[in-house]
């Protein structure tokens, strides 16, 4: 009876979640074009008006959703701790970690600083969700992360950068395959830009696929397409205007990929290390 009442609880935990993720996303997005619109609006001269009109209205568009999707986290936190409690009486000691891992994870994504992390912050965070992907899919995929050194986890970067690359890997770059996925996560510094390239040996992308993804990542503030394929395609775009934003059009993300191979997503950004990092943090706050 008990080890019932802890799966019913894993269940509404789960439908949780799918109300929680899409809150997070629409915070996080929200939170991105009110910065981005002052960035913009400090760069007034050199916009065109009709960029200044797309931003208006993708900011209307995500407010409204926002508020549509309003929760307050500590009720969040609270119900999963809650679950942690039980489960560890009833001796569940699986379902408690993975309550502990998700409590965790939503803390990093919903958390209201909104400016740069250390690079290990980052990598924990990538852990912890293909630790709960992992309690989803079982041994579909497997994922490693590898560091050129680990003088690397002390550089900063912008909260949740890799996790939607990383999503996206698994839900596109994997979902053809009938052989065990793999994701590699690997990060190294050249001429003081840092490099995040996260791979896949996945079905890969046509030449045609590949040439659309990009050209639309070379234009960040247009509307997003309304295929609901199309999902995580719009956390990738948000993340790489971001990084277009805050570190110069020299940064952002480009795709490589070849039919049968896999995919590439690479990330180029400087190298921001405890000195730097005030300079642009400061554009937060602008």
């Amino acid at each position: 009876m008990r080890f019932l009442l802890i799966g019913l609880w894993v269940a509404a935990v789960a439908l949780l979640i799918l109300e929680v993720y899409g809150f997070v996303k629409l915070r996080k997005l929200h939170a991105f074009m009110q910065n981005s619109l002052k960035l913009r609006k400090a760069e007034a001269s050199a916009l065109r008006e009709d960029d200044s009109r797309r931003m208006t209205l993708m900011r209307r568009q995500v407010e409204l959703s926002f508020l549509q999707h309003q929760i307050n986290p500590h009720f969040l936190y609270n119900t999963l701790d809650s679950i942690r409690s039980k489960a560890l009486m009833d001796k569940q000691r699986e379902i408690a970690t993975m309550t502990e891992i998700l409590s965790r994870f939503f803390r990093y994504c919903i958390s209201s600083d909104d400016g740069l992390v250390r690079v290990g912050e980052e990598l924990d965070h990538i852990r912890d969700y293909y630790y709960i992907q992992k309690f989803r899919f079982e041994d579909r995929f497997d994922m490693e992360i590898v560091l050129e050194c680990e003088d690397i986890r002390e550089l900063f970067l912008p909260r949740m950068t890799i996790q939607p690359l990383v999503e996206n890997a698994m839900i596109h770059g994997l979902e053809k395959v009938e052989h065990k996925g793999m994701i590699r996560v690997s990060l190294m510094e050249a001429r003081d830009r840092l490099i995040i390239t996260v791979s896949d040996n996945g079905f890969g992308m046509t030449r045609e696929e590949l040439l659309r993804l990009n050209d639309r990542l070379q234009s960040p503030f247009e509307e997003p397409p309304a295929s609901g394929r199309e999902h995580s395609g719009i956390a990738i775009r948000n993340v790489n205007a971001r990084l277009k934003l805050l570190f110069g059009e020299n940064s952002g993300i480009r795709y490589r990929s070849l039919i049968g191979e896999g995919t590439d997503a690479v990330v180029t950004m400087p190298a921001v290390d405890v000195f730097s990092r005030a300079r642009y943090e400061n554009q937060f706050e602008e």
